[in-house]
Formats: structure tokens, sequence, C-alpha cells
């Protein structure tokens, strides 16, 4: 199925700061939500295979084995340092994929470099400016015809409510941009033909988080 998501074993990842929701995961409490929206991303990639993929805002790496199966040329790139903690990782799972350190509003990659890239929760930590910028950098390094996936969480009072019973009171200070703010910008630079959100009823407005499919025309 396009949608399988491969966690690395929990012995053989780490998290790489205090923010990372790594432990949510492997939780038996949070981990259904968390890796539903993984495997909403990966519905809307499909199997591929892709010549190349990026993900941007990889974290602790555990979207990587999934992404890998997808691809022969795997990059992934973040703000964080830590690739010393990562790279067992993808040992240990047999994956391989270059690590670089970069901010998603300045990649450093080549233009139109790839064919797929995936950014799950990491445009709602930009706003403004830093958000236009992130959104046309994404389109920069993707070939015509490429496909983006972008996933994005509501805000709100409910996500405010639902990160404090699960220990996270700060979720106003890192989510700046609403999912209508990052919405609005992926449809003025791509054309946005997938949606896919959680709960996988209703309206987008009730979702708790939802994931989009953007093309580079």
């Amino acid at each position: 199925m396009s949608s399988q998501l491969v966690l690395p074993a929990r012995q053989n990842i780490q998290r790489v700061d205090h923010s990372d929701p790594l432990d949510w995961y492997y939780s038996p409490l949070t981990g259904w939500l968390f890796k539903q929206r993984l495997r909403m991303g990966l519905d809307l990639l499909g199997p591929g295979p892709f010549g190349s993929i990026l993900e941007a805002g990889y974290g602790s790496g555990i979207l990587l084995p999934s992404l890998a199966s997808r691809t022969t040329s795997l990059h992934a790139l973040d703000l964080h340092r830590r690739t010393d903690l990562v790279q067992p990782m993808l040992v240990a799972e047999r994956v391989h994929a270059s690590l670089s350190v970069g901010t998603v509003t300045q990649l450093g990659l080549e233009d139109a470099s790839f064919d797929a890239l995936v950014c799950i929760s990491t445009l709602e930590h930009l706003h403004d400016e830093e958000l236009t910028a992130a959104v046309q950098e994404l389109r920069r390094v993707l070939r015509r015809g490429g496909v983006a996936i972008v996933g994005v969480p509501a805000s709100g009072w409910v996500m405010d409510l639902l990160f404090r019973a699960i220990g996270f009171a700060e979720i106003g200070d890192h989510h700046v941009s609403t999912r209508g703010d990052i919405a609005g910008a992926l449809r003025r630079t791509f054309t946005v033909d997938g949606e896919r959100h959680l709960p996988g009823f209703g309206r987008r407005s009730a979702a708790l988080y939802s994931v989009f499919r953007c093309r580079a025309e």
C-alpha cells in the first residue's frame, strides 16, 4: 500500500532536542494520531518510485525509512545540527540518506533537483515573509511536475488544549501561522491537487491536521 509507514525500532532512534515529539509516536495514548499524520502524507505521495526525494524538516528522522523505500536518492535537511544522533539510526535501519543542515527559507540546494519533497509540521513555525520565502524555496528545488507533500496542524484553542493535555503548554509560541495562511501560500505557488484531513470526515475547518499534495507546474 502507498501509505505503508515503517517506523524505526524505538531503541534505534533518539530525540534531537527538547521540542522533538518523538516519544509521542511510540506512546499508546498519542501514537495513532501522530502516526496517522505521516500515513496521510505517504498516501498522497504515493509509492513512486521517485528519482529523488527531499524531506525538509526531518527532525529525528522518523519518516526516513518510509521515504527510502520510494527512492534511491534520499536527502534530508533540518535546522538542527544533531546529525550525529540520526546517522546511527540510519545505519541500524539500513537506510541511506544524505543529511544536511539548513533552513526551509534558504535550503542551499540546486534548482529543480528533486522529483518530490515532504515537509511535515514545519511551515507553521514561520509567518509572513518567512512563510512566503519557504514555500518559494520548496518550489525552486522541485522539478517541473514534481510533488510537494505539506502537513499542517490546526491552530486555536482546541489544539492548545490537546497539546496541554500531553504536556506541551507553549504550543502558541511555536505555531505562528495558521492552516489557512499556509494553504493560501501553497495555492499561490503550486497547484494543490489533493488533500487529506484528520479526522477524515466533515469540513477541513474542523480537522485537527491537514496534508496537502502540491504540484509544481
